[in-house]
């Protein structure tokens, strides 16, 4: 049985990422620097980003994992299917099954269960256009959230660069006369107003920018796993699924 070589390359990449990031994050506290970001931040969209990340980034390395397993398992289906032992075998009603027992829920075996029924009902190969629009559908599912979070954190960031811009133009409206405390205390005000400015833009920019790079990775993992799906459906699974045009 085949040992799956590089099925979970991307989950691999993903981890030492996602290392990466724990790492920076940990000399970030070590250095007080998210406790002065969360503390200075009033209008607390920097909190909102960074829990907003961290959910986004452990879901992505879940979405890693579960692609090593597909790809691990097609690998396998590919394995078998270049042995002479047949793939399929045909219910007395005409349904197309896997000849063991083995697990039916990968999209590896989605994919080929609807080609050979496909095949069977025809009797004869079929373009699987339509099937593998559905397989890349279903494979890219749920990673059009991923892009969205790391667009939604960027703009996130802007618009906390509006709210510290609208912080120092209300400290400079409150001034009601021209002396040297009230200048100290408007220039307290508007840098306060500039800290959200760019504390929350330097959240949205940085985390948007490291969410869609976890998500670029998953993509590229994606393209693996349907290239996989492709060549096993379309040249080791052939000698099987002419098997069921004969039958």
């Amino acid at each position: 049985m085949t040992q799956c070589k590089g099925a979970y390359a991307t989950f691999y990449r993903w981890l030492i990422f996602f290392g990466v990031i724990a790492f920076g994050a940990f000399l970030a506290f070590a250095n007080d620097l998210v406790d002065t970001l969360l503390r200075t931040d009033a209008s607390h969209l920097s909190a909102v980003i960074l829990g907003l990340f961290l959910l986004a980034s452990l879901d992505a390395g879940r979405r890693a994992r579960q692609l090593g397993r597909e790809l691990c398992t097609t690998m396998q289906i590919s394995e078998r299917a270049q042995r002479d032992a047949p793939l399929f075998v045909t219910d007395p009603d005409r349904r197309v099954r896997f000849g063991d027992e083995q697990r039916s829920d990968s999209f590896a075996h989605q994919h080929l269960l609807l080609l050979a029924n496909k095949t069977a009902q025809h009797g004869e190969l079929c373009s699987q256009d339509i099937l593998l629009e559905r397989l890349e559908n279903a494979l890219g599912r749920g990673h059009e959230t991923g892009w969205f979070l790391a667009d939604l954190m960027i703009r996130l960031g802007l618009l906390g660069t509006v709210i510290g811009f609208i912080f120092m133009l209300g400290s400079v409206a409150q001034v009601q006369s021209v002396d040297i405390h009230a200048l100290q205390q408007l220039l307290t005000n508007m840098s306060g107003g500039m800290r959200v400015a760019l504390y929350t833009t330097l959240s949205g920019l940085g985390a948007g920018m490291l969410l869609g790079f976890q998500y670029r990775l998953l993509d590229n993992g994606v393209d693996r796993l349907m290239a996989e799906i492709i060549e096993l459906s379309e040249v080791h699974a052939t000698a099987h699924l002419r098997r069921l045009t004969i039958s």
